[in-house]
């Protein structure tokens, strides 16, 4: 999954609606967002990031077509999809 789509695929929810990561069967917060030049880092933490804040994050980058990668310790992880849960309140990515 790249950055434009999962903009594209969250377009129509609400703002407050926060993401979630899916590491190795667990449910984590989405709480820190890298870019590098091969992609976009997510990693997990404490407290939920919101999709205001991703977009702020993002509103100035050119090249949206980034792929998403999923930190675990040393590991990248792929990001093959969302779930969207909760009729939009909350968003997991796995």
């Amino acid at each position: 999954m790249r950055l434009t789509d999962l903009l594209q695929l969250t377009n129509d929810l609400n703002n407050q609606t926060t993401f979630y990561l899916t590491i190795k069967g667990k449910i984590l917060p989405l709480a820190k967002l890298k870019i590098t030049a091969d992609g976009c880092l997510l990693y997990p933490g404490q407290h939920p990031m919101s999709k205001l804040k991703i977009i702020h994050l993002v509103k100035q980058m050119h090249h949206k077509g980034i792929p998403l990668w999923i930190i675990d310790g040393k590991e990248k992880i792929p990001t093959y999809g969302i779930q969207i849960k909760d009729n939009g309140r909350w968003i997991r990515l796995t």
